[in-house]
């Protein structure tokens, strides 16, 4: 195994002067002139030997390489036969700081030399490359075990080792999976000899994890980790560092139409699923099945825009918002439930909507609720939307409060400590994209106006938190007016992150953000008069 010196040290190129290394290992009886590395620092070009930890049945030797004004060398500090040779497990602890070289054995007496030449306080690692259990290629090849092999920078580290209650086997830094394997010795007894050589480490596609894999490793080559089957589950030992910045293509799911809105859901001893909403006049319900989402059910709809997933109880629900009227010219969006003995999503409840773009699901102080944003009443963007109420005794959605708004595209709710807010975006009063979008916040039994943002074709809220902060961000999806037309770069406008300040309880501007016709499904008023 091996690795270059810059995964490292990657601030610094310069090995530290005082460090540690820590050593847990089994080694069998070796022929009595054999020479082997347990750790080596190779300079890549040179195939120069910078610094290694060698071991022979009688010796361990510490090599360094020296520089000075003569040119280089290595320097050799041997300690005498720390008996590691005798097929037992041992912990060693190598200290090293300036002149002096400490060798500790099993949190035993420690072995200390004073060399006439120091570790140089600048040993370049530049180039240079690590190796585990050789000296490069086949050069020196360990072929014992190793439970742990650690390098600390700083002083000794023998202290937060020993002493030990079981010194042989002092454990530093191994993985606390590692630490409580199958078949883990008991007292002082070395692990037997079948269960150290059936390990094995498979590469590729995730494998099964059972009874058959217990104790055996995995490496994903893709992920760049190293995972442990444990109790038929695969357990991460060594994880590369997450990355946030790419997306890998897992699955095209062909649908039968433009998909404008997209609802993820579990249901509970059923399984994952996605609801997408098609704008022709069927939308689909997808579930997830042997790694991928295969068709489930399909729903009609017309131009459908969004789906909402909600549960009451133990029911589960499924709202549609419709933006076009049906075949009889009626305008409606449609509640489904789930029905338990069909497994299948059933008609529920039809609410009168007009051009919905968004439902919204949430609950308060035991109550539970639905909002619908009304976009349009054919020409007409200035109508109202609707929050509706369930009644546990009519156990159906009924209008509670309506809300005047202006080409409604998106509802958001959330809560502050004790209050409930709901924030609408408005998109089009009818002349121009630049309308005030509302926040609301819930008092005496109703949604009151509690602050007005000014916004440019709202498309988006969205909620989160940062610690103890909590910001509430607006996506603007373009700026026009009837009087001026469509202006050049009007899709390229400023959306905006406001933080809420407690002390004025209110929102403020935190960040503007450039964004090009910002929302959830890209341009969304690029026919205005048909907003």
């Amino acid at each position: 195994m091996s690795f270059p010196a810059s995964r490292i040290f990657s601030q610094c190129d310069l090995f530290p002067e005082e460090f540690s290394i820590v050593v847990t290992l089994r080694v069998p009886r070796l022929p009595p002139k054999r020479n082997e590395y347990l750790l080596t620092v190779v300079a890549e070009e040179s195939d120069l030997l910078l610094l290694g930890l060698r071991f022979s049945p009688a010796q361990l030797h510490f090599l360094f390489l020296r520089e000075d004004t003569a040119g280089a060398w290595q320097t050799r500090v041997s300690f005498r036969s720390p008996a590691l040779v005798d097929g037992r497990w041992h912990t060693l602890v190598l200290a090293v700081s300036a002149g002096v070289f400490s060798l500790t054995t099993d949190c035993g007496l420690p072995v200390d030399i004073m060399a006439d030449v120091p570790f140089p306080a600048t040993l370049s690692v530049t180039g240079a490359r690590f190796f585990i259990g050789s000296r490069r290629r086949a050069k020196g090849l360990f072929t014992g075990l190793v439970r742990q092999l650690v390098l600390l920078p700083g002083s000794d580290a023998t202290p937060r080792l020993c002493p030990s209650r079981n010194a042989p086997l002092a454990v530093l830094s191994i993985p606390r999976v590692l630490q409580a394997l199958t078949g883990k010795p008991e007292d002082n007894e070395v692990l037997k000899y079948p269960y150290e050589t059936n390990i094995r480490v498979t590469l590729g596609p995730r494998p099964p994890c059972t009874d058959v894999e217990d104790a055996q490793f995995w490496f994903d080559a893709s992920r760049k980790g190293l995972y442990l089957c444990v109790g038929n589950e695969w357990v991460s030992v060594l994880a590369a560092k997450e990355r946030l910045d790419y997306v890998e293509e897992h699955q095209n799911l062909f649908t039968n139409s433009e998909t404008l809105g997209i609802e993820v859901f579990r249901i509970p001893q059923v399984g994952l699923f996605v609801a997408t909403a098609n704008r022709k006049a069927t939308s689909a319900v997808y579930k997830w099945t042997e790694g991928k989402f295969v068709s489930y059910q399909n729903i009609p709809t017309h131009q459908a825009q969004a789906w909402r997933h909600f549960t009451i109880g133990k029911k589960i629900f499924l709202a549609v918002a419709n933006f076009e009227p049906d075949e009889k010219g009626q305008e409606f969006s449609v509640i489904y439930k789930w029905s338990h003995r069909k497994l299948k999503f059933t008609p529920y409840q039809s609410i009168a909507t007009h051009s919905a773009r968004d439902w919204e699901a949430f609950e308060v102080d035991g109550e539970h609720f639905l909002a619908v944003a009304n976009h349009r009443e054919g020409d007409n963007h200035n109508i109202d939307s609707v929050i509706y109420k369930w009644n546990p005794a009519t156990r159906l959605f009924e209008a509670n409060q309506t809300i005047a708004t202006s080409g409604a595209y998106d509802w958001e709710f959330f809560s502050v400590g004790p209050y409930s807010f709901l924030v609408v975006a408005n998109t089009f009063n009818g002349t121009s994209t630049k309308v005030h979008s509302h926040l609301y916040i819930r008092l005496l039994g109703s949604f009151q106006l509690f602050q007005s943002f000014p916004t440019f074709g709202a498309a988006d809220w969205e909620v989160f938190h940062i610690g103890e902060r909590i910001f509430l961000a607006v996506a603007n999806s373009h700026s026009y007016d009837v009087e001026m037309q469509v202006q050049n770069d009007s899709y390229v406008i400023n959306s905006v992150i406001y933080e809420l300040n407690v002390t004025a309880q209110a929102f403020v501007k935190f960040q503007d953000i450039l964004t090009c016709s910002g929302g959830r499904r890209g341009p969304h008023a690029r026919r205005v008069e048909g907003q």
